[in-house]
């Protein structure tokens, strides 16, 4: 499905340390350390949400990849750096590589 983030819903949640934005019937969190890792600097979480504004389009991307866990997508420094090709944590299995 489609998605598009309100960014007049971002805020940051520091429970969770991470700043949260309202979709499509999902909630997107994007971690602090994410963002921190994307840019290269430590942020305040006003700065962070900021910067999540600011990535809007890559978090809509990644919305529609990152599977929904109870209507909460979490976007983690792995999601973020990565585009979202490698969003699968299972170990690869050396009998399922082509030979």
């Amino acid at each position: 499905m489609i998605q598009r983030l309100n960014i007049k819903s971002a805020r940051y949640d520091r429970l969770s340390e991470c700043v949260l934005m309202e979709g499509r019937g999902i909630t997107l969190a994007v971690t602090k350390d994410a963002l921190e890792a994307l840019y290269d600097s430590e942020f305040e979480p006003e700065e962070a949400v900021i910067k999540a504004v600011e990535e809007t389009r890559r978090l809509t991307r990644l919305a529609e990849i990152v599977p929904a866990d109870d209507g909460r997508v979490l976007v983690t420094k792995k999601h973020l750096l990565s585009d979202g090709r490698y969003i699968d944590d299972a170990p690869i299995d050396d009998d399922t590589l082509p030979v």
